[in-house]
């Protein structure tokens, strides 16, 4: 039996993703509703499946913007990742530059 692989993927990025798939499921089953009530006669107003998918995509925009927002606090400097990332690079290449200058003077 193998091991399953972990999925190295964050949680904040996963919920959206998943967000994405629920909005894009909610928006195209609203459109064939629509359809479907045009194509029967329904003779009644409709702004009943505009809200059903207007006010999902404003939901789905405000975790966006905090989605967003998290990943710029991480990865601009003095950020978790960003300031993670550049010591192990300024740490990994500083040794490396030394041996250069012994090598080359």
């Amino acid at each position: 039996m193998r091991k399953k692989e972990k999925d190295n993927t964050e949680f904040s990025k996963r919920l959206l993703i998943q967000e994405s798939v629920l909005i894009w499921i909610n928006t195209i089953s609203m459109l064939i509703l629509a359809f479907l009530c045009v194509l029967f006669g329904y003779l009644g107003e409709l702004p009943w499946l505009s809200v059903m998918v207007g006010l999902p995509w404003g939901a789905y925009g405000v975790s966006q913007y905090a989605y967003y927002n998290k990943a710029k606090a991480e990865n601009t400097k003095d950020g978790i990742k960003y300031d993670a990332v550049m010591s192990q690079y300024y740490f990994g290449s500083h040794d490396d530059d030394e041996n250069d200058e012994e090598t080359v003077g």
